[in-house]
């Protein structure tokens, strides 16, 4: 079966280390493709280079530029160190001639690691008690002065708690989020859905319109299950018009799959 994701992330390889796509405006919030989806095309093109480590368990990401959405994109990346069970992986995503995002990656396989954590100790964060998805508010319903074409491609509910806004004092949200077209999450779709939530300080502040993101961090722990995923997103660092919100993503069976970590900036 052919999904949206899928289609609308994959580059042409064009040589060793450069490929070519089209961004597509599916994925914006606002006139501006969303973060974690322009992360997502690099990160796919960058996993080609390691085949042997499919999974990108630690991510940096510096936003330098917003994307554009309708328009040609390429990628450049390089392999800087293979290991038996690492490799890690530098790259770049270009328009219009200028760079607009780049990443380094360290790639393994989650897989082995999940064979290694049936003996070994573990320790884990239990995740929030949320409504059933049905029961939540879909992104889409919120005060958030931004256009949500992104709400075309997934399907995101915030716990009712949290959907009014500046209606906290608390920088939290909660809810649930999955593809549209139901395609199953894995690991390349946690990094998007880290970056798909309404920002936190939403709940504390009300409108606030589009939110860049100046710099990424996400941790990918685990191949999550099928399903839905929960999020838990919230900002105990805020200066000015920077802040740091920490997310930490569940999959349906309340496993942990992914920490995240990002610096963003508040527009006046």
């Amino acid at each position: 079966m052919s999904y949206q994701f899928d289609n609308e992330t994959v580059a042409e390889r064009l040589s060793q280390n450069h490929w070519q796509l089209k961004l597509v405006a599916n994925w914006n919030i606002g006139n501006n493709p969303n973060g974690g989806y322009l992360l997502v095309c690099l990160l796919r093109a960058m996993a080609e280079l390691v085949p042997d480590t499919p999974d990108a368990i630690a991510v940096t990401t510096h936003y330098l530029r917003p994307g554009l959405a309708d328009a040609d994109a390429g990628i450049r990346a390089s392999v800087i160190r293979t290991g038996r069970r690492t490799s890690t992986v530098t790259g770049t995503l270009e328009q219009d001639g200028k760079s607009r995002i780049t990443c380094t990656a360290t790639f393994g396989n989650l897989e082995e690691n999940l064979e290694q954590a049936k003996t070994d100790r573990n320790l884990s964060i239990a995740p929030p008690s949320l409504p059933p998805p049905h029961q939540c508010t879909t992104r889409s319903e919120l005060a958030q002065a931004v256009e949500l074409p992104i709400m075309d491609r997934l399907e995101i509910r915030v716990d009712p708690q949290y959907s009014v806004s500046g209606n906290h004092k608390e920088a939290i949200i909660t809810g649930w989020v999955r593809f549209k077209d139901e395609r199953p999450a894995d690991s390349l779709a946690l990094p998007l859905f880290c970056d798909a939530f309404p920002p936190s300080v939403f709940t504390l502040y009300g409108q606030i319109g589009w939110v860049p993101t100046v710099e990424l961090s996400v941790h990918t722990r685990r191949r999550p299950a099928p399903g839905w995923i929960k999020g838990a997103f919230n900002v105990t660092d805020l200066a000015g018009s920077l802040f740091i919100e920490d997310g930490i993503l569940w999959d349906e069976n309340d496993v942990l799959v992914a920490r995240s970590r990002q610096l963003q900036m508040i527009l006046s």
